[in-house]
């Protein structure tokens, strides 16, 4: 069993190439998340902690964080998908890695 982390800056598209990925048969959790520069440069006064508060002000989503727990066998294909829809990242800005699950167990 295989971890893919995929980031795309949160644009229609990056919803796009998850709707795709869902409809190829893939499941990720997905979460809003944001640089470090840009959480800090946002609110310079609380740069300590992310609050909820913080989501209530922001419109809009910097990146979009989505994990993957795949089989062996279906790494290059998924990885392979995410290339073609964001264009090798050139058309969606982001990245992915990937990783071995040393200890697993669940029905994914």
């Amino acid at each position: 069993m295989k971890e893919l982390y995929l980031l795309l800056k949160g644009t229609s598209a990056a919803y796009q190439t998850l709707e795709e990925l869902k409809a190829e048969g893939y499941n990720a959790t997905v979460l809003s998340a944001e640089g470090l520069r840009h959480a800090i440069e946002y609110y310079p006064e609380d740069h300590h902690f992310f609050t909820l508060r913080h989501y209530e002000k922001k419109d809009e989503v910097e990146m979009i964080l989505c994990v993957f727990l795949v089989s062996d066998d279906r790494l290059e294909d998924i990885k392979e998908t995410i290339r073609r829809y964001t264009n090798n990242f050139k058309d969606i800005k982001g990245a992915m890695y990937s990783h071995d699950i040393g200890d697993y167990e669940g029905s994914f």
